[in-house]
């Protein structure tokens, strides 16, 4: 059955637990999501600027300035399209093509001779065919006149024969040059020639020819050596000319001379386009682009507005009726998600009771919330008038620096966003967020968060400064600029003190600042229970001393843990006279009641002391230390009382419990098992320091036995350490004292005979 029960028992608690973290889990997602929408609308509310229904041509009253920095697309591309067009060609020396000219010259001059060898025999094979027909016509001219005399026949014969071939030699020549064998000498070519070019070729003389070729070479050698380019081409081909019509040559033949030399010349500097457009393009990305500055004035007024200045408004969005940039916004969220994730991860692996708090959460982001609002609001003075420490410092009082510190960097990367990128801002936002975090951390006054305050304002001023200078090469206007970040830190000093106590009443977060004055003796409740119940003061500042002491030996919060020993028996001012250390007469009322309702009395202690605490505003943190600080635990006194005056068998031992909670964190555990000890200790009549750390642990072994210490997460090794701190404490409270003998002083000196100083 016993097993039974138990199984049965771990079965809710595990249901609960799931309960709760699913719950947790549901939560968490809900305010992440929450938080992603409302961080995402405050960023894009920073870069969305406002639109306007504008079109060319238009003029407007009022002057429109860049919401951010932006490129003047159109003046840039100008810009590129200019010096990419005052690039001039670049040009690469091809020594080759000297080589190829020059053999040209001899390949040419080469097929001249083949055409003029072709033409002479087909010359040769022409006249031999017109002498023979010119003899056969002699020979029939002797038949029909034999009178002529033979010897002058022949000699005369012969003569004609010779001055027919001179005067006929041109039509001869001009029978030789038919369309057909004109194709036929041109296709011995490589350049093409004239017919009268081709007859200069068949007709000029050897030495003539043989001096062009080499007037050409020198020529076209000396020209090429100058580096001809396509653009001077025409130039080299009339100098070309020129020297070639000056040769003691004839005339045809210095023609012929000028078409080949004009035919092969060409440019030996030869375009190098791909260099040219490297060329163009490195002058192109050496361009600055055309920016208008955040601020700056797009649009004058009273000037209107050209296609330039509207193709810029187009790009910022300022105009209406442009469509929403959705790759920007889902950008804008996805980064955002992204930053919130880690934030997430690390919550989850290093704050486990900070993401198992919806509270605590919700907090967080509200804290993100009005950092970033106000920034936002803010910046239309300055940029570095953000209070960009603000969220660090905050959260750094509210709960600790670590996940302080993590959430700082986060909010200065969506500050940087916000602030359309600017590096400043990041900068200035990490490094004055963790000087403020670690200042802030280290201050247990208020007054002395506004100290923290003038510390951020002095690193803002250095950090601001020394990024401008760096941006900038500049002196005396960095300086004037940082000056804005003094401004920073006084405004996040303001709203860290002028918030902390809306923070503190809203969520319920104790502070150590709030812990601080709490442990004033000054305070009002503290001040009444020392005037009214001075016995539970006192009994009180010694369980403080131990609770202390012991939260401290197992990394606890000591001082939660003083404030609340000090408040955990407030209630005890309904009625002090009922408990024992209050009883200075001797007399104890609760002689005369019953024990039922004399426990009563004691355990209404605690209702009563959540009661007073709620009246004189106490945290609800130091309310469960009044509440839970006897958890369950039965008032052993008057339980054996009333067994001992029960005749039936009626009483039993839960009737004078305590109606609890346990306690539910490790402070208030230790404040009960100090209370305890202090109580038993002092009651102890001979109390040595071995007696007194025996009946400390038998104390808490009772407790832990009792199950008083179950929901509070203490191991075996604490409560080791815990025993050891109370020992420590409680030896050095009830140390033995020197018994001091009574000596009447005055008769001492007059037994001596020693003047007596009654002022000493």
């Amino acid at each position: 059955m016993t097993q039974i029960s138990l199984n049965r028992s771990n079965l809710r608690l595990a249901k609960t637990i799931f309960r709760r973290i699913n719950k947790s889990l549901i939560s968490g997602i809900l305010i992440a999501a929450i938080n992603l929408i409302v961080i995402s609308a405050i960023v894009l509310s920073a870069i969305m600027p406002e639109q306007y229904d504008l079109k060319v041509g238009d003029i407007l009253q009022t002057p429109i300035s860049a919401p951010r920095d932006v490129e003047n697309v159109i003046a840039t591309q100008r810009r590129i399209k200019e010096a990419m067009e005052n690039v001039s060609p670049i040009y690469r020396y091809d020594e080759s093509i000297n080589e190829t000219v020059l053999e040209d010259i001899n390949r040419i001059f080469n097929q001249i001779q083949e055409v003029r060898a072709l033409a002479i025999q087909k010359l040769d094979e022409l006249e031999q065919s017109k002498a023979l027909q010119q003899l056969e016509e002699n020979i029939d001219e002797e038949s029909i006149n034999p009178d002529v005399s033979n010897g002058n026949s022949h000699l005369e014969d012969k003569d004609n024969l010779q001055l027919a071939e001179a005067e006929n030699k041109n039509i001869n020549i001009d029978r030789v040059l038919d369309t057909s064998f004109i194709n036929e000498l041109q296709d011995k070519l490589d350049i093409m020639l004239s017919k009268d070019e081709i007859l200069t070729c068949i007709m000029a003389d050897e030495d003539e020819l043989r001096e062009l070729k080499e007037q050409l070479t020198n020529t076209l050698s000396r020209l090429l050596e100058l580096r001809i380019k396509q653009d001077n081409l025409l130039e080299a081909k009339s100098t070309l000319r020129e020297e070639i019509m000056s040769l003691p040559i004839s005339n045809e033949v210095r023609l012929l001379g000028t078409s080949i030399g004009t035919s092969i010349l060409k440019p030996n500097m030869i375009y190098d386009h791909d260099a040219t457009e490297e060329e163009k393009q490195k002058k192109a990305e050496q361009v600055e682009k055309v920016m208008y500055k955040r601020g700056q004035h797009i649009v004058q007024a009273g000037q209107p507005i050209t296609e330039e200045q509207y193709a810029v408004l187009q790009e910022l969005g300022l105009l209406k009726g442009d469509k929403v940039d959705v790759p920007f916004i889902v950008g804008l969220g996805l980064t955002i998600f992204i930053i919130q994730a880690i934030v997430a991860l690390y919550l989850i692996g290093f704050e486990k009771e900070i993401v198992s708090s919806p509270t605590l959460l919700f907090m967080i982001s509200l804290i993100i919330w009005m950092t970033l609002g106000l920034s936002r609001v803010v910046s239309e003075l300055n940029i570095y008038l953000i209070p960009a420490a603000l969220a660090g410092m905050l959260i750094t009082v509210l709960l600790k620096p670590r996940p302080a510190f993590v959430i700082n960097m986060a909010i200065a990367v969506m500050l940087g966003i916000m602030m359309e990128g600017h590096l400043g801002i990041v900068i200035m936002a990490v490094i004055a967020g963790t000087g403020g975090i670690f200042i802030a951390s280290r201050t247990h006054q208020r007054n002395g968060l506004m100290l923290a305050g003038v510390a951020v304002s002095c690193i803002n001023l250095l950090a601001i400064a020394g990024y401008e200078m760096l941006s900038s090469g500049a002196w005396i206007e960095p300086l004037k600029t940082s000056l804005w970040g003094v401004g920073s830190g006084m405004l996040s000093a303001i709203f860290l003190v002028g918030t902390l106590p809306i923070w503190e009443n809203i969520f319920g977060i104790v502070t150590p600042i709030k812990l601080v004055e709490l442990s004033n003796p000054n305070h009002p409740l503290l001040r009444r229970l020392l005037r009214e119940a001075p016995g539970t003061y006192h009994h009180s500042v010694i369980v403080a001393n131990l609770a202390e002491n012991a939260a401290e030996a197992i990394g606890a919060n000591g001082l939660l843990a003083r404030v609340g020993a000090y408040y955990h028996d407030t209630g005890k001012l309904q009625r002090p006279f009922y408990f024992r250390e209050n009883q200075l007469t001797g007399k104890n009322p609760h002689d005369k009641l019953n024990p039922t309702l004399s426990t009563h009395i004691i355990i209404s202690h605690a209702k009563d002391g959540v009661e007073i605490a709620k009246k004189y505003r106490i945290p609800t943190v130091i309310q469960a230390f009044i509440q839970q600080h006897h958890g369950t635990t039965p008032v052993i006194y008057f339980y054996h009382k009333a067994k001992s005056q029960d005749k039936c068998g009626d009483v039993h031992l839960d009737n004078f419990r305590y109606p609890g909670p346990k306690p539910q964190i490790p402070e208030i555990a230790i404040v009960m098992m100090a209370d305890t000890v202090e109580a038993a200790v002092r009651a102890m009549t001979d109390p040595t320091s071995g007696k007194i750390e025996a009946l400390i642990r038998k104390l808490i072994k009772e407790k832990l036995e009792d199950g008083q210490l179950d929901e509070c997460n203490l191991t075996l090794k604490d409560l080791n350490k815990i025993a050891n701190a109370f020992t420590e404490v409680m030896t050095g409270v009830f140390h033995e004292r020197v018994e001091y003998p009574d000596v009447n002083l005055k008769e001492d000196q007059e037994l001596k005979g020693e003047p007596i100083n009654e002022g000493r």
